[in-house]
C-alpha cells in the first residue's frame, strides 16, 4: 500500500477529532483550521466571529505557554555533570570552574542559534493549533522546524498511544521538484496525474522501525526521497 492509499486510509479515523477542530476554530481563529483541502474547489471563503474573545483566549494562552517553554533573554535548560558517577565527581572536583565556563558557552551558543532561527514562530503556532485542536506536528529539519496542521496529516498508534505510523499530504508547485518529479508514462492513465495542473501532492510515510522512525516520500505513487532516522518527528497532543 502506497502513502496516498494510506493517508486516506488513516483520514475516516481522523475525520471525526478533524469536525471538532474545525468547529473550534470557527469560533477562534477561523484560518488555522480549513477541514479537508480540496485543491480544485478554489479559495475558501472563512467566517468571520462575532466576537473576538475566543481569539483572544487563544492568543493569550499561546502566548502564556510559549513564556514558559521558550522565556526571552533567559536560559531555559541547564548543563551539568551527573553527580551520581564517582568519575563525574572527580571530574567536578578537579575542573569544576572550566566545566561551568564550557557548559556556559554552550548554553550561549544554543540560546543564540534558536534566536536566528524562526523555531520561535512555528513553536507559538503549533501552540495555538494545541489549544484549539489539540493536535499539531512538528517535523524537526537539520536547519529549522517545520508545521503541520491536523488537516495535513495523519496518525496510527497503539494501545499506549505511542506513534506507529505517520502520514502527511503537501500540496507543492511542480516546478520546486522537477528534477525529481517522476515522468508519467505515455500510454498510462492516471487519476492523480494531471499535465495542465502545476501542482502535485507529495506524501511522507513515517515508519517506525524500533527506536527510530524510517521515512520516504512520494509523488503520483513512485518514491523520490527516502531517509533512515536523520530527522526528528514530534507529535504534541492536549490530552494525554
Amino acid at each position: 500500500m502506497n502513502a496516498k492509499k494510506r493517508y486516506d486510509v488513516l483520514s475516516s479515523e481522523r475525520s471525526q477529532f478533524l469536525d471538532v477542530a474545525e468547529r473550534s476554530g470557527d469560533l477562534t481563529l477561523p484560518y488555522l483550521i480549513r477541514g479537508e483541502e480540496d485543491p480544485s474547489g478554489g479559495m475558501r471563503r472563512l467566517k468571520t466571529p462575532w466576537q473576538s474573545i475566543g481569539a483572544k483566549g487563544v492568543v493569550t494562552l499561546a502566548s502564556k505557554l510559549m513564556l514558559a517553554l521558550l522565556p526571552p533573554q533567559t536560559s531555559f535548560f541547564k548543563l551539568q555533570v551527573d553527580d551520581q558517577c564517582w568519575v563525574s565527581m572527580v571530574l567536578i572536583l578537579l575542573f569544576k570552574s572550566e566545566l561551568d565556563l564550557s557548559f556556559a558557552k554552550i548554553e550561549r551558543t544554543i540560546l543564540e542559534s534558536i534566536a536566528a532561527s524562526d523555531d520561535r514562530v512555528v513553536i507559538h503556532q503549533a501552540l495555538k493549533h494545541l489549544v484549539v485542536a489539540g493536535n499539531a506536528l512538528i517535523f524537526m529539519g537539520k536547519k529549522n522546524l517545520k508545521l503541520y496542521p491536523l488537516n495535513r496529516y495523519v496518525v496510527d498508534r497503539d494501545g499506549n498511544g505511542n506513534v506507529i505510523e505517520i502520514v502527511t499530504k503537501e500540496r507543492i508547485s511542480k516546478t520546486l521538484i522537477e528534477d525529481i518529479l517522476p515522468k508519467e508514462e505515455p500510454n498510462r492513465v492516471s487519476e492523480e496525474y494531471n499535465a495542465q495542473d502545476n501542482q502535485c501532492d507529495i506524501y511522507t510515510h513515517v515508519k517506525r522501525d524500533n527506536n527510530r522512525f524510517v521515512w520516504h516520500q512520494e509523488v503520483y505513487g513512485k518514491i523520490i526521497l527516502d531517509l533512515k532516522a536523520k530527522h526528528h518527528w514530534m507529535l504534541i497532543r492536549g490530552l494525554q
